[in-house]
């Protein structure tokens, strides 16, 4: 019996130990280059809760400078040359477990890839920004149904505002 429990105990930190390393979607032209003369730029991940549920919700990246990006679920961070960059985000909704329990309410956060916005800012190589979101929601934490506006903003890694959330808000249709 502690011999089983120790061989489990030695697995959980071996598979634990195995380290995945995701690197950034490249969303600049021409040849690769070192990062020290690129801009990085993260989608935040925001956690929404309900009675019952608990949600990871995301920032995710639809295109830069025009260029679209491939599977952008996929992408937590992308590379950029410095510069005016053009980045056109969208607030991602994790359904979890609501898939299941309410159609009507997962249908519409699919739909919903079109709360995005084209967020223009200049990046500086060397440094890393970070786009945040909040939704505003006029109904309970859960009722995604009830959105008003997601505000949108980039600060750069010393929390400085690079672009504001009035330059970023995304207003919802009545």
């Amino acid at each position: 019996m502690v011999l089983r429990a120790m061989a489990y105990i030695v697995a959980a930190v071996l598979l634990t130990s195995c380290v995945v390393v995701e690197t950034p979607y490249r969303a600049y032209d021409g040849d690769e280059r070192p990062t020290s003369e690129l801009a990085l730029v993260r989608g935040d991940y925001f956690y929404r809760k309900d009675w019952l549920n608990s949600y990871v919700d995301a920032v995710r990246f639809q295109s830069v400078d025009g260029h679209v990006i491939e599977n952008s679920r996929a992408w937590d961070e992308v590379l950029v040359s410095p510069g005016e960059v053009e980045v056109e985000v969208y607030y991602y909704w994790d359904m979890g477990a609501r898939m299941g329990l309410a159609p009507a309410i997962a249908n519409y956060a699919s739909s919903r890839d079109t709360v995005s916005r084209t967020l223009t800012f200049n990046a500086e190589r060397g440094k890393i920004y970070k786009v945040k979101a909040a939704p505003k929601l006029s109904g309970s934490p859960g009722d995604i149904t009830s959105l008003d506006y997601v505000d949108f903003w980039v600060e750069d890694s010393e929390g400085r505002i690079v672009l504001s959330r009035a330059e970023g808000r995304f207003q919802a249709a009545p």
